[in-house]
């Protein structure tokens, strides 16, 4: 995605500040996107909840669900394909912590033992196309014990943000920077782009990733095709972007 490409007002200001844009979960975005992340308690009392036995976390990001679990004495494994959230969520970790960290992908893993429970939150699963949505569940249910439950969450929209084009922004101040959140949706394409641009006293950066717009009904269908089943689910706050957990068990149990 280049300065020309980048829709919206990111796209705008990419143009107007000359700004090169760079990966949101890369070296230098990493940090922009915790200072987003990092502070947002969403679904850390659901996964308490069901946490037992040893957890897989899949996309774990710069720890926001792990340490939570760390700090409860879990043996989790955390799984992520970036290198500097993982040096994030390393750095953060107790010093008599149960976690193991792997650079890996979450559609193509293979770690030789079972898990009681595998996450994956933040919605971290729209980051795929379909096709890798599905790797993704096949190498869920390979590393899911009997009787296991994978717990995974997603956002609805509502229909003012998908009847057409749409922008929303968000400011957050975080130490000696400002960072605005630009979502821009478009319901023609399926995707909805995510841009961080950060203003600091070392200067203006641009950050993106691009993820697509599924809902949570769909998703129930592929992982019922995937072998499957909700047994339970929860729906955040209405809203223009509503939180949905799914807890799933293999449709062979």
């Amino acid at each position: 995605m280049s300065g020309n490409t980048i829709p919206g007002t990111a796209g705008l200001l990419a143009a107007l500040y000359g700004l090169q844009e760079k990966p949101l979960y890369g070296r230098e975005g990493a940090s922009a996107y915790d200072a987003i992340a990092r502070h947002d308690p969403s679904e850390i009392r659901d996964v308490l909840r069901l946490a037992r036995g040893p957890v897989l976390e899949l996309a774990c990001g710069s720890g926001r669900l792990t340490l939570p679990l760390a700090a409860r004495g879990h043996d989790v494994v955390a799984l992520d394909n970036s290198p500097a959230l993982l040096d994030l969520l390393a750095d953060r970790l107790p010093a008599d912590h149960a976690v193991t960290l792997v650079e890996g992908d979450m559609t193509a893993f293979d770690l030789g033992r079972s898990f009681e429970v595998v996450l994956l939150g933040t919605s971290s699963v729209c980051l795929l196309d379909e096709d890798r949505r599905t790797e993704l569940f096949a190498c869920v249910r390979r590393h899911l014990a009997p009787g296991g439950h994978f717990y995974l969450s997603v956002l609805d929209f509502a229909g003012t943000l998908l009847a057409r084009t749409a922008e929303r922004s968000t400011v957050v101040v975080h130490e000696q920077s400002v960072i605005t959140l630009l979502q821009h949706f478009d319901p023609r394409r399926g995707v909805r782009t995510t841009a961080l641009l950060r203003d600091s006293v070392d200067g203006r950066a641009l950050y993106t990733s691009e993820v697509r717009l599924v809902s949570s009904g769909r998703l129930t269908d592929e992982l019922a095709a995937a072998g499957f089943a909700v047994v339970e689910q929860r729906r955040g706050q209405d809203g223009e972007q509503v939180q949905v957990q799914l807890v799933c068990r293999s449709s062979d149990d």
